[in-house]
């Protein structure tokens, strides 16, 4: 195989690890016709009159791969990421007795990096996870209602000929939309249950050395899990930077556990709070080729308030404040959040 070349972006020289993944984000997983019907709602479907059971089926769209049969081995296709590096870089300015560390650039160029696998991770969510059907459909009673039992077997029935005795042996179900009359009736309001990823970008202050204090760039990266609807637990990620009045470059790199709840919700808008705590770097250069960087605790908290746009996806908007060492930052950010 030819070798990959090395083209040089944002001061770094690109890894050819990076391409291979930023490809695959867009070759993610694609929609199929195939709906999977819910082991709970095979057991409702069972019980109501076989003439009812087309009018409101609940279902999840599936990915290719999904209308195999069961008995094959499968590798179902979905976003993955691998954690490339970046790039590599040398050393920056030398602060005495021996101690070195990247510069602020060096800093904010692989930091670029990580919100492109960042940015291209939410878009291969958002157009599979965020867009993907999950709601409920109005099908025919004769409808084609395929079955796998608990041991592989496969089978199908029509929709009014399922009995409670088939939806118990039965460990999951599917329908597919080319195969008879298919409507769709509504989605789903926003399910926030289960993994969550969200990509926000915008504003906050980040306080230079001398204690000068104003807006810079400021982006969160947050990878974590619903409890319930309304309360979840994310891992978060932050980096911001900006230049100051002497031209003195300054970046910042929070890291923190963060808890959030959304009890209020009046669709399509939601909202909510929250928390978090964990710890800070500052790095700064000074224009004379010196420069210091600090490490501090860091709490903070705020408001959430959300557009539902999908039952997976929604348009986050936050805003906050965030105590460090001797300095609080205000911040606004938005971006989306995939469910």
């Amino acid at each position: 195989m030819t070798a990959w070349a090395r083209p040089r972006y944002l001061g770094g020289n690109v890894s050819p690890r990076i391409l291979r993944p930023l490809a695959a984000l867009l070759l993610c997983g694609c929609l199929t016709q195939t709906h999977v019907v819910p082991r709970q709602e095979l057991f409702r479907l069972a019980s109501i009159p076989p003439q009812e059971r087309g009018r409101e089926v609940r279902v999840v769209q599936g990915f290719v791969g999904s209308e195999a049969p069961p008995e094959r081995v499968n590798a179902g296709i979905g976003v993955g990421v691998v954690m490339p590096r970046p790039f590599s870089y040398g050393y920056g300015y030398g602060y005495g007795g021996g101690h070195y560390r990247p510069s602020v650039q060096m800093k904010k160029d692989q930091a670029k990096w990580w919100l492109i696998v960042a940015g291209l991770t939410a878009f291969g969510l958002a157009v599979t996870e965020g867009i993907r059907y999950d709601g409920w459909v109005e099908v025919a009673p004769t409808h084609p209602l395929h079955l796998y039992g608990p041991s592989g077997e496969w089978s199908w029935m029509p929709l009014s000929e399922l009995t409670p005795e088939a939806a118990s042996w039965a460990s999951r179900g599917f329908v597919r939309s080319g195969e008879g009359p298919w409507r769709e009736v509504g989605r789903a309001p926003l399910d926030r249950a289960g993994f969550t990823f969200s990509l926000l970008m915008g504003s906050g202050q980040v306080e230079a050395f001398d204690g000068y204090d104003k807006p810079g760039f400021l982006s969160h990266v947050q990878l974590g899990a619903f409890l319930s609807q309304s309360l979840g637990v994310a891992i978060d990620w932050a980096v911001g930077w900006r230049t100051d009045r002497d031209f003195t470059d300054i970046f910042q790199s929070r890291h923190a556990i963060e808890l959030q709840w959304l009890p209020l919700s009046a669709r399509p808008f939601h909202a909510g709070g929250y928390g978090q705590v964990g710890f800070a770097w500052r790095f700064e250069d000074f224009p004379d080729g010196t420069g210091t960087d600090r490490f501090s605790l860091l709490a903070g908290g705020g408001g959430i308030l959300q557009l539902e746009l999908t039952t997976r996806l929604a348009l986050t908007v936050r805003g906050g404040l965030a105590w460090l060492v001797g300095d609080r930052a205000a911040e606004i950010t938005a971006g989306l959040s995939i469910y």
